[in-house]
């Protein structure tokens, strides 16, 4: 019979079963393109997990899906501030980033640092689990170099946005604002925007200064960090910034409890690399003017400007952002 044969043992049913490893083992990222999105988030336990659907072909028939042109730029510049500053200049994973974990592991180091990038949170999100393993960790690697080679930046994000889980049952952007703010997504404000953002990446312990709507020191800490960043790296408008300061969230907060807001320091050599930026300079002009600011110049202003200590307060054991 066919089955105890010599052929069939040690050529046919090895490719077989290493074709099946291989379909298992990469991330199917390359179904992003198709406009729709079967995956399963974990309910408010944390354990157990559901079915849902979501993308821009579903958001033609639900109010769900946040397309990037209706994503408030603030909470693009804040997402990248907060978990990435470095997205828009590396391949999908951040090899210095990994290196420095790695040397801090060796050195049983007590600092917490977060190594996941934005692209490997969305492949994590998206096709992976959260368990904590180096299997799953190689799966998310190899995923997130495919997604970036596939996909563009900007994409990436909106499809970020759109499914990562901002508290219990809370499930992309549009679903966060109506549960926080009872708004639109659109309608944030860039403050509303860095509040979510800074509830990231736990957003089941995090969420109760904005569900609660008192503000904790932690959350302050977090939203200061965030906001910072984002002054340092030049990738809001003028208006932002101001909105961003004043912390405006659509409920009253005491003012001395509010966040001191350090503006970047200005040296010889930031003077030099603006005066080599004069496109990007008029261009940010412009945009002073529109109170905009659009994904193109988050990009360019992302690759010139990367401040030195975006870090998540993730654990390092695991080198990512979002596990819990």
């Amino acid at each position: 019979m066919r089955i105890f044969s010599f052929y069939f043992w040690f050529l046919q049913l090895p490719l077989v079963a290493i074709f099946f490893f291989f379909i298992w083992f990469i991330p199917w990222v390359f179904v992003l393109h198709l406009g729709f999105l079967v995956y399963f988030p974990y309910r408010d336990d944390g354990q157990t997990r559901f079915f849902r659907i979501t993308g821009p072909i579903v958001g033609l028939f639900s109010k769900t899906w946040v397309n990037k042109k209706e994503i408030p730029n603030a909470c693009k510049a804040a997402l990248i501030a907060s978990e990435d500053g470095k997205f828009y200049q590396h391949n999908g994973i951040d090899i210095e980033s990994i290196q420095k974990i790695v040397k801090d592991k060796s050195r049983t180091t007590k600092q917490k640092r977060g190594g996941s990038t934005i692209t490997q949170q969305l492949v994590k999100n998206a096709f992976l689990s959260r368990d904590r393993s180096y299997i799953r960790k190689t799966r998310e690697l190899i995923g997130a170099v495919l997604l970036d080679a596939t996909i563009a930046k900007d994409k990436q994000i909106e499809w970020y946005l759109n499914i990562v889980e901002f508290g219990p049952n809370t499930y992309g952007l549009e679903n966060a604002a109506q549960k926080y703010f009872k708004i639109d997504a659109a309608k944030l404000t860039p403050s509303q925007c860095v509040a979510l953002i800074a509830i990231l990446p736990s957003p089941r312990k995090w969420n109760q200064s904005l569900e609660k709507k008192k503000l904790t020191q932690f959350f302050l800490q977090r939203y200061r960090q965030i906001s910072n960043n984002i002054m340092e790296m030049h990738i809001a408008s003028r208006k932002e910034k101001l909105d961003i300061k004043q912390i405006n969230l659509g409920f009253s907060t005491k003012k001395e409890n509010l966040p001191q807001f350090i503006e970047p320091e200005v040296t010889q050599k930031t003077i030099e690399e603006q005066n080599q930026q004069n496109s990007s300079i008029e261009d940010q002009s412009q945009i002073d003017k529109s109170e905009k600011v659009n994904d193109k110049e988050i990009e360019n202003k992302a690759n010139d400007s990367v401040p030195s200590g975006i870090e998540s307060d993730e654990s390092l054991n695991d080198i990512e952002n979002s596990d819990e």
